[in-house]
């Protein structure tokens, strides 16, 4: 194995590696769950590990240095490749299921992010919800009339919005962006979208949720969000209630933001098909 990079950000769970090619790899801790780009160890923390941001990461053998104080055995390692479900012939299933975690999410979602906040708030805040209201609203607007143009002046508009490591926006776009790359879906004749919409916005976000953003661009997304969508179209309600729940963990909003880009998504893919 050959891979050379530095360290760009450490983290209790994950540390991000940079590089020379742009790309971010990150090692995480075993609770994480794979992603792309991502190599789940049975290391159970990273931030007292001694590692500085800048360390350097090299393979040798069949270990993979961080620093002078991380090793990680690679022996062992299985690939793994995100998967996401064809869109299916029969939408019964999935308006069911639609419905459910539509409701699921008002209850159980954390408010703060897309999702919106039954307390009054400070007047940053207040502005910060309308935009993504705002915004959200209009692109997926835009990509029910087919206005292709339009869809992606308000997606790059999302991009960077909102609060978290991984703005709520963000996170909305790689939910929306994963249900677009659903094989013979309704969005899916205009899922180059996706990629421009990412080409344009290197600079408008952090590197980290820039990478993951670039990711779902191409349908490549985390595990939790694949059996998710596999759940919806195939499960039953308990297996969506319960793979729904795993996405709304993550993080503090990230996972309310990325279930309402996702169930966004698949609302607007039924309304599409039923014309």
């Amino acid at each position: 194995m050959k891979f050379h990079g530095t360290v760009h950000s450490i983290f209790d769970r994950t540390v991000n590696l940079k590089c020379p090619n742009g790309e971010l790899y990150t090692i995480a801790t075993d609770n994480v769950g794979n992603a792309p780009n991502t190599l789940v160890t049975d290391i159970d923390s990273f931030s007292k590990r001694g590692l500085a941001i800048g360390d350097q990461v090299y393979a040798e053998g069949d270990r993979l240095y961080v620093g002078k104080n991380a090793a990680v055995m690679l022996q062992q390692v299985h690939v793994w490749r995100s998967k996401l479900p064809s869109y299916p012939e029969d939408e019964e299933i999935l308006r069911n299921h639609v419905a459910a975690a539509q409701l699921w999410i008002e209850a159980h979602g954390k408010a703060g992010g897309m999702k919106r906040s039954a307390e009054t708030g400070n007047p940053f805040d207040q502005e910060m919800e309308r935009l993504l209201r705002e915004r959200s609203t209009g692109l997926l607007e835009a990509l029910s009339k087919g206005e292709v143009s339009l869809a992606s002046h308000y997606a790059i508009q999302l991009i960077g919005l909102g609060p978290g490591l991984t703005p709520s926006g963000d996170d909305f776009l790689v939910g929306l962006f994963a249900v677009m790359n659903l094989t013979n879906g309704p969005l899916f004749k205009i899922g180059h979208v996706c990629e421009q919409v990412v080409a344009a916005s290197a600079d408008r976000s952090n590197p980290i949720s820039y990478m993951a953003l670039k990711k779902a661009a191409s349908g490549q997304v985390r595990e939790s969000i694949g059996e998710f969508m596999h759940h919806m179209i195939h499960g039953s309600k308990t297996e969506v209630i319960t793979s729904l729940s795993r996405i709304l963990d993550i993080g503090s909003t990230s996972g309310t933001d990325i279930a309402l880009g996702l169930v966004n998504g698949l609302k607007l893919s039924i309304e599409r098909n039923g014309r």
